[in-house]
């Protein structure tokens, strides 16, 4: 039983990382102008770190017999086609304070599976560092 619960865990960490605001901005085409490019290059190295965690997620439930659930983006990330890093900054930091919450549930509900609260710790200190990042770019002026 418990390695039912790890696993649906760990499959709910992979859907955060997988399904982020950032990874859906990736194919949706962000409005840019001059300016812009400390803000891509950011949304950028946040996506790449995602995509590395979610493999070693995916590594994990795949070693364990599971199979990886990758969820589907929220609706109203189609609202946010094509607007500019002006308007979508603030969201990315609302977002990803909202995933964090998320994740910080994962790591406490894997208190007893030390392999993947420590891949669930990884990704929760990742992810704070992005906030980090967000934060900073939306502090900047436009």
């Amino acid at each position: 039983m418990a390695r039912t619960n790890a696993i649906d865990a760990l499959n709910r960490l992979f859907e955060i990382e997988h399904r982020s605001l950032s990874t859906y901005l990736a194919d949706a085409c962000p409005w840019t102008h001059a300016g812009d490019e400390k803000a891509s290059a950011a949304i950028a190295h946040i996506l790449a770190d995602q995509q590395q965690l979610e493999a070693r997620i995916a590594e994990l439930i795949d070693a364990r017999g599971g199979r990886v659930e990758s969820g589907s983006f929220p609706m109203e990330f189609t609202e946010m086609n094509m607007l500019s890093f002006d308007f979508l900054l603030p969201e990315l930091v609302r977002r990803q304070k909202r995933d964090i919450a998320a994740i910080e549930q994962v790591v406490a509900s894997l208190t007893n599976d030390r392999e993947a609260r420590e891949l669930a710790e990884e990704v929760l200190g990742a992810e704070r560092a992005h906030l980090e990042s967000l934060e900073e770019l939306a502090r900047q002026p436009a």
